[in-house]
Parts: structure tokens; sequence; C-alpha cells
């Protein structure tokens, strides 16, 4: 990301995304309005109040950003996945529009798969229901001549409320903004050299399951993007421009997603590596860690 001056984007970043600390009005000359009586209406009204005006800017903003997802169909990434005392890091493509996909590489220690691939870092595929591991061939045995391991997709709530929910859909943690609430703009931070503003609200699962829309392209997954949790705090980060930069699921102690998003784009093409130099990790020991 390209650097930014943080002192000369505060104005900037507040003014872009229209969200900031409200002033109270004031009369022409600079002093506050005089305060008088009014009849009372016929009908009973209120008076949007400073938290009303902030509650729809925000609703907007968590609008434009999780729109990135619905114009887009794939980001380079950093993703952070801790469950449950695990952590994977993955770096790289994922995409999505059809089936989730992703073309990453992870620390090989993470993985736990030292003994099948040397090397500190392992490619990972996600394509269809099954991970697949680059791993060195051996001269005999199940993996003789293959450089692929391939791993179904975890079942089971516990096994699989990070791997099916937001590990594989990172764009889902930009869907979920605008069911949040009791949004707070905790200021501007450094990113890396990038300054974005700093968003925290809560989503819970049942604001997810009225979200009709969301609903109908999670499915019956639905309740893995929280991991089982009936709520979780939301914290996001965008730029000058309206850009998403950062976001992070805290689902509970010990469960977290977070993401960092580079260049959007459209939708990408992943294939499986050919059947031929695929072996299945059932008929292998050492098999992958998963979160």
């Amino acid at each position: 990301m390209k650097a930014r001056s943080l002192a000369a984007l505060c104005v900037v970043v507040a003014a872009a995304l229209g969200v900031g600390a409200a002033g109270c009005s004031s009369a022409p000359d600079g002093r506050p309005h005089a305060v008088r009586t009014l009849p009372a209406p016929r009908t009973p009204s209120r008076t949007p109040t400073t938290a009303d005006r902030n509650s729809a800017r925000f609703t907007a903003l968590m609008r434009r950003l999780a729109a990135w997802s619905d114009e887009h169909q794939s980001v380079t990434a950093t993703e952070m996945v801790v469950f449950d005392g695990r952590k994977v890091r993955f770096d790289g493509l994922f995409t999505w529009g059809g089936q989730p996909a992703m073309n990453v590489t992870s620390p090989t220690a993470q993985l736990g798969l030292q003994r099948l691939h040397p090397a500190n870092r392992t490619r990972v595929l996600l394509v269809g229901d099954s991970y697949y591991y680059g791993v060195d061939p051996r001269p005999s045995g199940p993996l003789k001549g293959k450089h692929w391991m391939r791993a179904p997709l975890p079942q089971g709530d516990k096994d699989g409320a990070a791997t099916h929910g937001l590990q594989a859909h990172p764009e889902f943690g930009l869907r979920m903004l605008p069911d949040a609430t009791g949004w707070t703009d905790l200021g501007l931070d450094n990113l890396d050299g990038t300054v974005g503003r700093h968003y925290q609200g809560t989503v819970t699962l049942a604001a997810l399951a009225a979200d009709t829309r969301l609903a109908s392209r999670v499915g019956s997954s639905l309740p893995t993007l929280l991991a089982g949790a009936d709520n979780a705090e939301l914290d996001v980060w965008a730029d000058a421009h309206g850009k998403p930069l950062r976001w992070v699921a805290q689902m509970g102690t010990g469960r977290s997603v977070a993401v960092d998003l580079f260049a959007f784009g459209g939708r990408r093409s992943i294939t499986a590596p050919p059947a031929q130099d695929t072996v299945d990790a059932a008929t292998l020991s050492g098999r992958p860690t998963t979160v």
C-alpha cells in the first residue's frame, strides 16, 4: 500500500467517509440558535437526535463498504484465522461469485505439514469442496511422483465453524457490516503505511438471519459465520476513498477472523490440480491442521 501522511489525511478521511464527531447547530454569526417554544404538533413526532444522525451515516457507510463485495468478485488479501488455540495465516487470492475458491500460501508449521513439505510456506488451493496442499513427491508410497494432497472440507459444527464460514468467504465479512449496530468511530490508524478510519460495532446471529439477501447466499451454513456464537464484535477500517482496508470479526474468546484487503478485482478462475498428481489425505500420516 502507498504510504500516506497521517496529518494530511485527518480532514480528508472524515470528509470522504462522512462520519465524524457531530457539532451543535449554530446561527449564521456562529452563535448557538436560540431555543423557543413551539406549539405541540397534531401528530406526535420526534426531532432526530445526534445519535440518530450518526446512525444513519454509519448505516450508509457500511452499505457502501459492503458493496465492494458485489462490485468485485476477488481480492488479494492476508487472512488470519484463530480458532480455539489454533492459528493459520493465508496470503493470496480469494474469489467468489460462484463457489468460493482461493489460491494462497500458508506457513507450513501452522498447517502441521513439515513431514510432507519441508519448505517454510505451503501453497494451498480451495476448489469446490476440497483443499489441496502442495507437498513434495516421494520415490515410493502414496506420494510417489505426486505434488498435491487433497483434504475435504471438514464437516460438523465444531470443526467446520471457521472453515465453512468466514475463512472460505472473506467477502462475507463485508456483507455483514450493514447488519451490525452500535457503531463507534475510533479514529485514524496507520495500517502498514496506509491510513484508515477505524469503526467498531456488534452483529447478532438474529440480525444476520433477518438479512434475506445474505441468508440466501449463505444458506444453512449461516451460523458458521459467527463460529457458533450468538453475536460478534466487528471492526472495519476504510481509507479516504471509501475502500475497505481491513475487517476483524471476534466471535468470543479464542475465535476470530481478520482480513487485510489489498487489490479487488473481477472473478478469477482457480482449478484443481490434475487427479493423477493428487493423493487423498486419508492415505497419509501428517494430515494438515484445519481451523
